[in-house]
């Protein structure tokens, strides 16, 4: 089974129909979404693209995820002065997504696994559980995908292999792209371009606050990232 992880997409329209479309070039059985999928310029229409794709994506829950859920909860119980407390990125997406959109993220796993040939059992979680030093690793687990800081990389932990695909949407990995692994005979660490001007204007149009400075960032990388 070839299986591409692609995490934290966080609203990026235009990343994510680029990095899609090198997983069906790469050959890809499964997309792997790994949460933080909304929270971002685009939500809507970045649900509704994965959303219809099927069984060919399987997906879990980040934390903003869950934010988004709870945002929109409280928005349509007109507890407004509760929800502003939450960050801007997960506002926005809370007050445009639906119904059956919020469903959908509400009933995401938090972790899943599948068996391959090559690399034994793979488990994925949003970010590894446990921190630093004291991270809990699934026991007998060969490969452990998660997010890391929106980093790309990979490291051995407890004879684990910990695979970090990157962030698709909100990257600090330079130069700018969408980043992510496929999961095959090894792993393969990815970067996808696509038409980073186009996607900026794009962004900038959607009405999201701070949506230049995410474009700028984000897409066209011309803030220093951290």
């Amino acid at each position: 089974m070839r299986i591409a992880a692609l995490y934290d997409v966080h609203g990026n329209l235009p990343a994510i129909e680029a990095a899609l479309r090198a997983a069906r070039r790469a050959g890809a059985d499964k997309v792997l979404i790994g949460g933080d999928v909304a929270a971002g310029p685009l939500p809507v229409e970045t649900l509704e693209i994965l959303m219809a794709l099927g069984d060919w994506v399987t997906a879990i829950q980040g934390a903003t995820d869950r934010a988004v859920v709870t945002c929109y909860d409280l928005v349509m119980a007109k507890r407004q002065s509760e929800a502003s407390a939450f960050d801007p990125l997960v506002r926005w997406a809370a007050g445009r997504i639906t119904g059956h959109q919020r469903d959908w993220l509400h009933a995401l796993p938090t972790d899943v696994r599948f068996p391959t040939q090559d690399l034994g059992e793979v488990h994925f979680f949003h970010a590894v559980p446990g921190e630093g030093e004291r991270l809990r690793l699934p026991p007998g687990a060969a490969v452990v995908v998660a997010g890391r800081g929106h980093h790309q990389g990979t490291e051995r932990r407890d004879g684990c292999l910990l695979v970090y695909p990157g962030s698709v949407g909100m990257s600090e990995d330079d130069p700018p792209g969408a980043y992510w692994a496929l999961l095959a005979e090894r792993v393969e660490l990815q970067r996808t371009e696509y038409e980073f001007a186009h996607a900026a204007r794009r962004i900038g149009r959607c009405g999201m606050p701070g949506a230049d400075r995410f474009a700028e960032r984000y897409v066209l990388g011309r803030v220093p990232r951290s």
